[in-house]
């Protein structure tokens, strides 16, 4: 063999070794992103479905005690503001933001009209976030 021939080969072989390399370092990050997006969106779920939760008893407790009072939507506000809410199914996406659309009109109607007057209408509002509330929990 030529000293060509080798150099060549030598090439060949360092090239594989650097090509190997990279294409596992790429492997394994992307591998850990699925980790690391699996947690997260674990713990979103979790946390969401806990102000759910807490939204159904703040609903039962305004409704037996004629207190109407603004929602706090906060937690959906932060996960759309993370960006985070791409590591959900669109479908999701869709219901929770319906879901809390119904909240921020509540909260509008709530603020706009007050209550004197308005009771019947901030009840069937009140009864309809219920609904979608209890929708999205199930899909949770």
């Amino acid at each position: 063999m030529t000293e060509w021939e080798n150099v060549v080969i030598e090439l060949v072989a360092l090239a594989g070794i650097i090509f190997g390399a990279v294409y596992v370092e790429h492997w394994n990050y992307l591998r850990m992103q699925k980790k690391t997006d699996k947690a997260t969106r674990k713990k979103m779920l979790l946390l969401i479905k806990e102000d759910l939760i807490r939204k159904i008893r703040f609903i039962d407790d305004s409704i037996q005690y004629h207190d109407y009072k603004p929602f706090f939507t906060s937690v959906w506000d932060s996960v759309i503001l993370s960006g985070k809410q791409t590591l959900l199914e669109f479908d999701l996406i869709q219901n929770l933001e319906h879901t809390y659309s119904w909240m921020k009109y509540y909260n509008t109607e709530l603020q706009q009209k007050g209550t004197a007057g308005n009771e019947q209408t901030i009840k069937e509002l009140l009864v309809e976030i219920r609904k979608t509330v209890d929708s999205s929990l199930k899909i949770l």
